[in-house]
């Protein structure tokens, strides 16, 4: 309003000097070029300050989206750091724990050689009805001294799937039905009756075919007693509870 009141002078101003046109023409000319000069440099600082105004809102509304993208920016840097910081004790934990794993594997492999060497001595030891049972298991040990592609995992399965069974077998009374040759060609159905792993008593449902067997470093042994053929059928009976059970006079081979 300053200015345009100054101007509004000015204008009157120089219509004051045009009446004076006629007295002094140099100087109303030099004088009206002056003010009209200065007008329009007001004119043109107006304008500016103007345009500065509308800048400067512009600028700040700027540098207001600026400090809050800053800020944003910093909580998601400070929320990256607590990230990588969590991430980096996730990633020792894991290496912790692969490092373990490879340990205990180690160990696991050296105790699984020595396992599925002690039961590679020990299946001659087995009675051939309880290593067919376990025949799938066994099949899969790895022959002595040759690599396999087993895994740990699956060695481990058999070794204890196998040594499992045979605890469970060498604690109980079976009785299973077996096929046996005898002399002279002829073959028999019998039943024989194991004492685990110990000794085991076989006859034929008549008593007449009838005898023992006990493992030895080459597979069982059978020895045929067929005297006491009437006392194993008693004890099959009693197994069977067909009979009641009293003391039975029998071999024991003690090795």
């Amino acid at each position: 309003m300053k200015r345009l009141l100054i101007l509004s002078i000015l204008a009157a101003s120089l219509g004051t000097l045009d009446g004076m046109c006629e007295t002094d023409g140099g100087l109303y000319r030099e004088t009206k070029a002056t003010v009209t000069q200065w007008a329009e440099t007001e004119n043109l600082i107006s304008k500016e300050s103007n345009d500065w105004k509308r800048d400067k809102a512009v600028l700040e509304d700027l540098a207001q989206m600026l400090e809050t993208e800053k800020a944003s920016l910093t909580e998601k840097i400070d929320a990256s750091k607590e990230s990588a910081t969590e991430a980096d004790k996730r990633r020792e934990e894991i290496v912790g724990r692969k490092e373990s794993l490879e340990e205990a594997s180690s160990v696991i492999r050296e105790n699984l050689e020595t396992l599925e060497e002690e039961i590679r001595q020990l299946l001659p030891y087995l009675p051939e009805t309880y290593v067919d049972s376990i025949k799938p298991l066994v099949r899969q040990l790895p022959k002595k001294g040759e690599p396999t592609q087993l895994s740990l995992s699956i060695r481990l399965r058999n070794v204890v799937g196998i040594l499992s069974q045979a605890n469970k077998f060498d604690n109980v009374i079976s009785l299973e039905t077996e096929t046996r040759d005898f002399q002279g060609g002829q073959s028999k159905q019998v039943n024989t009756l194991y004492y685990g792993f110990a000794i085991a008593y076989y006859t034929d449902s008549t008593g007449e075919r009838a005898g023992y067997g006990y493992p030895t470093e080459s597979g069982w042994k059978w020895v045929e007693a067929p005297e006491y053929g009437e006392a194993i059928l008693g004890m099959v009976s009693m197994y069977q509870k067909g009979k009641q059970a009293e003391f039975v006079k029998l071999p024991v081979v003690i090795k």
